[in-house]
């Protein structure tokens, strides 16, 4: 049984675990909160953090090798869609590198950092909405509760604990990736389509043909090889259409 730290309000839980590991915390332990003050998400965007929703932040020590880190944010968007589809009948999609959608829409904030790279610790951050979710997002945003949960956020926590728990086990370490990359490209939307990938002022369009061994996302332009992309916002057609069909 991992340790659970709670606060009513702290500015980041991934903040804390920082804070926490300088002080000569290593983990396993969930930091947990009500409420965050400054939330953040990947590439640095803020993530709204009202009171209801469920935002932890999992300390964690590792066995893997370095190169392996990139596959934790599909091991956590696993499990965030276990704990959805536990809650709702709407269908539950991943959108590369860790989106978890309904209908379109984000349903939760996946942030994973490294504390230390030897011995390897990493802080993996989730924030699931709820009984929320952000407005004035440059996407749109859903909560459990809007797609007809009827849940708490200490039983979205336990359920997530628990979901995470088992794909951790699966992914061991990342000597068992192929069963993690295949049980998310089995939800995920937009393989097989053409897709555009922007990275700042560039931007890449090929078929999203799946994953490499290192959850990097594998991109077939019409001529030449396939291009190997580790970051980038990608723009998948069915996915615009669907969330324009729900505006």
């Amino acid at each position: 049984m991992i340790s659970i730290r709670h606060y009513a309000t702290i500015d980041s839980t991934n903040l804390e675990a920082h804070r926490l590991f300088a002080e000569g915390e290593g983990g396993p332990l969930f930091i947990l909160a009500d409420e965050q003050t400054a939330g953040k998400g990947r590439l640095d965007r803020n993530w709204a953090s009202a009171k209801g929703n469920c935002y932890s932040t999992l300390i964690l020590p590792l066995k893997a090798d370095l190169v392996a880190l990139p596959h934790i944010g599909f091991v956590v968007a696993l499990a965030v869609a276990e704990v959805a589809k536990q809650s709702i009948e709407s269908p539950v999609k991943l959108k590369w590198p860790n989106d978890v959608l309904v209908g379109g829409a984000k349903v939760a904030g996946i942030l994973c950092e490294v504390l230390s790279s030897s011995p390897l610790v990493v802080a993996i951050g989730c924030g699931i909405n709820v009984v929320h979710s952000p407005i004035g997002l440059p996407y749109p945003a859903t909560c459990l509760a809007a797609e007809g949960a009827n849940t708490t956020r200490d039983a979205v926590f336990k359920s997530y604990a628990a979901a995470l728990s088992y794909w951790l086990m699966m992914w061991d370490n990342g000597q068992n990736f192929d069963a993690i990359g295949q049980a998310w490209m089995d939800l995920a939307i937009g393989i097989g389509e053409i897709v555009t990938m922007r990275n700042g002022d560039h931007h890449l369009t090929g078929r999203f043909e799946g994953l490499t061994e290192h959850g990097a996302l594998l991109l077939k332009p019409e001529h030449g090889p396939p291009h190997t992309l580790y970051s980038g916002d990608l723009h998948i057609p069915s996915l615009a259409a669907l969330r324009n069909g729900t505006k």
